[in-house]
């Protein structure tokens, strides 16, 4: 039993339309909308050396900022430049033999598009005035590298003079029929008081919508493309996150919840959604009880937690850990259940046939990376 992610104010809008060629790449610059988010759309061909090079605009009161790529091939971050052309932070430092720990799942190579959220923790918080750059690259089926494929990318920018109070506008989604069902309706009701209890400790808010869909509720989600939320409509805007209510994922009950990224995106990409499975919290009769209700809206936390940047601060494995200093690095069950069993990220619940263990504790860190999500505004 665990929790996978995997196999994420009125804005004034601009036009500013820049075509033109750099040697025998492509920029196009469009759609740019001003306030605490600002975002920014362009494309841009991989050059020879299979390299998308998306620039980030500073002016210096810039808190955080989220980069998109998408394309039709695999695609990653590779490292991200400051003003200077200099590396903050680079995927050869999280993936090699030697790391055992996460910072963003951006460096991974597993879709057709890539988000990162910079920066990610406290300490990595220094954005100066100019033009950053968030360099991905672009590989085939067999891992190599590809030039000239057309990657679309989105850049948005957060200002916020209050890095300890955020809210959150969650779009939420039921799958077909469900939203029809009384005692559903209830136990999510009740869930998100959960929710909102448990991420109000770390300053952060939620503003939910509800939104009826024609999705089938047993959610299908692929590894490479977990959803087809281009396809669907639901009618968000470019600062909310997308929650999936459906019976099961993948047809089965040992996915309690399912996240997109570790950030995931504020805007429409394959992977732009949490998915939660309402049949596995409510355990084996289907039936809510009051530990399951909480358990769910534990779920629902922990799940948008990953979309909002968090990792488990220890893998099922035991070995492997998120890169945020509060979180101890235990070494077994029995240590890694005591010392981090009742935050809301450990990577399983702690359930008897009867009862939950209460899931709700964030440390000073883990806050800290909600709120400097991009989205979190």
């Amino acid at each position: 039993m665990h929790r996978a992610f995997f196999a994420l104010p009125v804005l004034l809008a601009l036009t500013a339309c820049l075509s033109g060629d750099k040697g025998d790449r492509t920029y196009t610059e469009t759609a740019v909308t001003e306030g605490p988010l600002t975002t920014q759309r362009g494309s841009m061909l991989s050059n020879q050396s299979g390299r998308v090079l998306v620039p980030v605009e500073l002016d210096g009161d810039e808190v955080s900022f989220m980069v998109t790529a998408k394309t039709d091939t695999l695609i990653s971050l590779e490292a991200i430049l400051d003003e200077n052309g200099d590396e903050v932070v680079n995927w050869k430092d999280w993936l090699s033999a030697k790391s055992t720990e996460s910072l963003t799942s951006a460096f991974y190579v597993y879709g057709y598009d890539s988000v990162v959220n910079w920066p990610v923790r406290d300490v990595d918080r220094s954005l100066s005035a100019g033009t950053w750059t968030a360099r991905f690259t672009t590989l085939d089926e067999d891992y190599y590298y590809v030039e000239d494929v057309l990657v679309d990318y989105t850049v948005q920018t957060k200002t916020d003079e209050d890095l300890e109070s955020a809210v959150v506008k969650v779009r939420l989604v039921w799958a077909e029929g469900l939203d029809t069902r009384n005692d559903l309706q209830q136990a999510v009701e009740g869930a998100m008081e959960r929710w909102r209890e448990v991420w109000g400790a770390a300053g952060v808010t939620i503003e939910v919508t509800e939104v009826s869909s024609e999705l089938d509720p047993e959610l299908t989600v692929d590894s490479v493309a977990p959803f087809p939320n281009d396809e669907v409509d639901y009618g968000g805007d470019d600062d909310d996150v997308t929650v999936i209510i459906g019976e099961t994922i993948n047809g089965t009950r040992g996915l309690y919840g399912q996240s997109g990224g570790i950030p995931g995106t504020l805007i429409s990409t394959a992977n732009a959604a949490v998915y939660i499975s309402w049949l596995t919290n409510a355990g084996r009769d289907g039936e809510f009880q009051e530990y399951e209700v909480l358990l769910l809206g534990e779920t629902m936390a922990h799940e948008v937690g990953h979309y909002l940047g968090l990792f488990h601060p220890v893998e099922a494995t035991y070995d492997y850990y998120d890169a945020l200093e509060d979180t101890v690095e235990c070494t077994s069950w029995s240590k890694c259940e005591d010392q981090l069993g009742e935050n809301l990220m450990f990577p399983y619940p702690l359930c008897s046939f009867s009862d939950c263990e209460p899931q709700g504790n964030l440390t000073v860190d883990q806050s800290a990376v909600m709120n400097l999500y991009t989205g979190a505004l």
